[in-house]
This record gives C-alpha cells, sequence and structure tokens, in this order.
C-alpha cells in the first residue's frame, strides 16, 4: 500500500500511476479514470480515482490496488467524502491490502459506488454459420 503526507504527494502517485502502468488499465475502464485523473478538484481526484479502482478492482492490477488502498487511506484520514460513514474507508483499504497480500484478512466489504463499477464489455459473438439449402432432387 501507497501512503501520502499531503493531497500534493496523493496527486502525484495518481500521474505517476498513469506514467507507469497506465498499459496495464483495461482498455474500457481508461476514458472512465483519465475523467477521473483529470479532475481540478484536488479531494474529487484522490476520492474519484481510489473509489473507482475499488469499484473495477477485479478488472486491475497490483499497483492499481496499492494506490487506490493508499488514495482512500489518505482521504479517510481526512473524512473526504464521508469515507469514515460506516467505516466505509476503512473496510475499502483493509480489503484491498488482503488482495496484495499485506494482511490474511478484513471485515466484509463495502459495495462500489453507483456509477463507479464498468463491467469489461461482452465477447464477440461467432456468426451462425450459413449453410446452403439443400438440393431438392438430392
Amino acid at each position: 500500500m501507497q501512503t501520502f503526507d499531503s493531497i500534493g504527494d496523493a496527486r502525484n502517485a495518481i500521474m505517476d500511476f498513469r506514467a507507469d502502468h497506465w498499459a496495464e488499465v483495461p482498455e474500457h475502464l481508461r476514458s472512465r479514470l483519465r475523467d477521473l485523473i483529470g479532475s481540478p478538484a484536488p479531494v474529487d481526484q484522490v476520492v474519484s480515482v481510489g473509489e473507482f479502482i475499488w469499484a473495477n478492482r477485479d478488472q486491475m492490477t497490483a499497483p492499481a490496488w496499492a494506490l487506490a488502498a493508499g488514495l482512500i487511506a489518505f482521504a479517510t484520514t481526512y473524512s473526504f467524502h464521508g469515507l469514515q460513514d460506516d467505516d466505509r474507508g476503512n473496510r475499502i483499504v483493509l480489503n484491498l491490502r488482503v488482495d496484495l497480500g499485506e494482511i490474511k484478512s478484513a471485515p466484509a466489504a463495502p459495495e462500489a459506488k453507483m456509477g463507479m463499477r464498468l463491467d469489461p464489455p461482452a465477447p464477440p459473438t461467432e456468426p451462425e454459420p450459413t449453410t446452403p439449402p439443400a438440393d431438392a432432387d438430392g
């Protein structure tokens, strides 16, 4: 898990992630994550990027989990966006730390925030094979 001393450190880590690990982000998540990273409001950027990675963690890699755990831990410390409500932020962090192999167990994971989860696109379907019409004379 990453740790941050300031919101500036957290924002720099987001930019570093984009520079170093962007290729690991699934294509269908990139546009939305790019928009969240581009938020001009520091608090919104930190919380939204963390929540987005949390919501899509099954499609992300360990560097993303480490970033999200650090972002959410930082945001929870300062009660950004109600992350202390129902201990949501700490539960997210602990579950990400389990995913990272840093700890063995965590309390029940909270649900993803509405609108943050993006499912992978459905795999393409194979067209039905066409068979030539049967010859009537046979």
